[in-house]
């Protein structure tokens, strides 16, 4: 015992002379300036260099070093002598991953990184407890060092052993409990993530939010389970950073900031920044050029009578297997500082929102999914035809509306997901087929399909030349094992960011006349009744958001009549691919957002119309036969193409079969 006092009162005096010499003026100043500031934060690495004896005392024995610092300050600054000030350790380099948390550190100070994935309520936690005497009123100040109540054995004056518990007169801390996992990216196939509580107190409550990558400085605890009766570990925190922030919160020095205006000013920004977009995979310059646009993003507004018009693009890339589509993603999600990658087999609904979860006291609180995760940042979902139908619906809101409405278990909650969405599928086929429409192909709603900005259709054609070039890069990235991209991806990300940041480009009159003259003469082209309708205001919305990322791109401060253009072009390439009938000659909105095209529409039409003719003739039901022939020498319709139409009515429950052979109108 005589020992540990001994260590104590030495540690006293050396962090004495420690805050004297090295800390007086930065943290007293900070003081001054900040009179109602409860915590100093010290830099570890300061305290080593100091003193390591007292460093690794620190690393031992926490809670016996950190009373002595805070002893210390208030011998040295007699105005905060009745003030527990709390001590803070940043750059601890006593850092363990989350799965090496044994129980050899138990009462260690160290650090771990992790993403926050569930934050519980704040609640009161009583520090001081004021007890008044039943029997003489005499009052009784007890410390408390647990949730467990301790009250006075006997009053002093009496003798009394009934006591009540003044709450208006206690001392009260807030207290908070957050979950943390390790990050995915530690993981090796198979293994599951290991979480752990950590107990924040005093100004650390509230300063995380679930989706925060961050590293937690704390003691590690232990507790026993009253249920279970067996102990488990949590963390104290004493301190927390964070390690990796949204695009805006990138920290950029002046020298990133000048680096950043002189890139700008490159007459070639625009293909640069396309180039050194998924460097590793050769070629799709169109989807390159959509997901840099993506990686920018619109200006997104909030008009006066609170609607929100969103920033963020959304982009589909559907194609054949072993074109690179999760390589872009993976690309994207590592670039992108709130990149979350999820692939459609494995995740759930409640993965994508979020999952209404017992906490440790019984009450309810929400885990966040990927889509919360991912707020301000961009989510990327791969194999989105493989998800489930009940899961897949969980995307609609986040789409057009950017928030998640939860109503489980008496908790009503809408979150936010203000990210943009990247997202893969692969033909129901296996390979597109060009002569069919997108909704026959994918396995997924209209719905989803119209919300995204862009879809785009890589196919794997075999071309000599195209195949030579795509080789040559293959082989050589395999044999320098280096990729050649054009910006640096450290300052690419920094440019984003600073972009995101400073870029709020505003239309120009130019822009404006150029979107309304390709948005007029689009639906002008459909003017006839017979036509299918080419274009919808969603795709002008896309069009004004894919053009304001053109501008922000090269920072300019107004959209231009150039950087309508580009957006039009990718637009309209994107049509191209997905709208275009063959049967009309026309682009039809409808098939690409998955409905079925105008010329489609009108065979069923028709082809209702001929069995309902029929069935006057040959009393009440209609021949098949004579149907497809009817219908190929009036309207040319092949006889395949007549049975499919059939199959189509029968599965929605329009026609039927009375007898075989025959068809009959519901």
């Amino acid at each position: 015992m005589t020992h540990a006092t001994d260590k104590t009162k030495t540690s006293l005096a050396k962090f004495e002379e420690f805050f004297s010499t090295k800390y007086k003026d930065n943290v007293f100043e900070a003081l001054e300036k900040y009179p109602d500031q409860r915590s100093v934060v010290i830099d570890y690495l300061d305290l080593e260099m100091f003193d390591p004896d007292l460093a690794d005392l620190l690393i031992e024995k926490p809670e016996e070093v950190i009373r002595a610092s805070q002893k210390a300050i208030k011998n040295i600054d007699p105005l905060r002598k009745n003030a527990d000030l709390n001590i803070r350790l940043e750059n601890v380099t006593n850092n363990i991953p989350l799965r090496f948390l044994r129980s050899k550190f138990i009462g260690k100070f160290l650090s771990v990184d992790g993403i926050v994935r569930k934050t519980d309520e704040i609640r009161p936690r009583i520090i001081t407890a004021m007890f008044e005497c039943r029997g003489c009123m005499r009052l009784h100040e007890v410390s408390q060092s647990s949730n467990m109540i301790a009250e006075p054995s006997l009053c002093s004056d009496c003798g009394g052993r009934s006591f009540r518990l003044l709450q208006e007169e206690s001392e009260f801390m807030d207290t908070q409990t957050v979950k943390v996992q390790e990050p995915l990216e530690n993981l090796s196939g198979g293994e599951q993530p290991r979480q752990i509580l950590v107990v924040l107190e005093d100004d650390l409550v509230d300063s995380l939010t679930p989706g925060d990558i961050v590293r937690i400085t704390g003691t590690l605890r232990t507790v026993r389970d009253e249920k279970t009766r067996r102990f488990k570990n949590y963390i104290y925190g004493n301190f927390i950073e964070h390690l990796e922030q949204e695009f805006e919160e990138l920290l950029l020095s002046p020298e990133d900031e000048e680096n950043i205006k002189e890139l700008s000013r490159d007459e070639h920004i625009y293909e640069k920044i396309i180039k050194s977009t998924a460097p590793s995979i050769h070629g799709y310059r169109d989807v390159k050029e959509a997901i840099a646009l993506q990686l920018f993003g619109g200006s997104g507004k909030e008009l006066e009578d609170k609607t929100r018009l969103r920033g963020d693009i959304h982009i589909l890339i559907v194609g054949d297997p072993g074109i690179g589509k999760s390589q872009m993603l993976k690309y994207v999600s590592k670039l992108a500082p709130r990149g979350i990658y999820t692939s459609g087999k494995g995740t759930s609904g409640v993965g994508l929102t979020a999952a209404a979860v017992r906490d440790e006291l019984g009450g309810w609180s929400l885990e966040a999914g990927a889509l919360v995760l991912g707020d301000r940042g961009n989510v990327c979902v791969d194999e989105l035809d493989k998800m489930r139908e009940e899961d897949r619906s969980a995307i609609h809101e986040a789409l057009e509306q950017q928030t998640i409405s939860i109503a489980k278990a008496g908790i009503m909650a809408t979150l936010n997901s203000r990210c943009s969405v990247l997202a893969a599928a692969n033909p129901k086929f296996g390979r597109f087929d060009s002569f069919k429409s997108l909704a026959e192909q994918i396995e997924l709603p209209s719905t989803i399909l119209s919300r995204f900005d862009l879809i785009f259709v890589v196919e794997d054609k075999p071309d000599m030349e195209k195949d030579r070039a795509l080789a040559r890069h293959i082989l050589s990235i395999h044999k320098e094992d280096s990729m050649p991209y054009e910006i640096d991806p450290e300052l690419l990300r920094k440019y984003i960011a600073y972009a995101r940041r400073h870029s709020h480009p505003v239309l120009s009159e130019g822009a404006m006349d150029v979107l309304e003259e390709f948005y007029v003469s689009m639906r002008n082209s459909a003017s006839d009744d017979e036509s299918p309708v080419p274009i919808t205001a969603r795709q002008l919305e896309a069009i004004i958001r894919l053009s304001e990322a053109s501008a922000k791109i090269k920072l300019k401060s107004v959209v231009d009549a150039e950087d309508a253009k580009k957006a039009i072009k990718l637009q309209q390439a994107c049509l191209k691919q997905v709208g275009y009938d063959p049967e009309t000659g026309k682009i039809d909105i409808d098939k690409v957002e998955g409905r079925p095209p105008k010329s489609e529409r009108d065979k069923f039409r028709i082809l209702v119309e001929v069995i309902k003719e029929l069935e006057e003739e040959y009393n009440g039901k209609a021949p098949t036969n004579i149907l497809i022939s009817e219908m190929g020498d009036r309207y040319t319709v092949s006889p395949e193409k007549v049975e499919e139409l059939v199959r189509v009515l029968k599965h929605k429950g329009v026609i039927f079969e009375p007898t075989r052979g025959y068809l009959k109108v519901v």
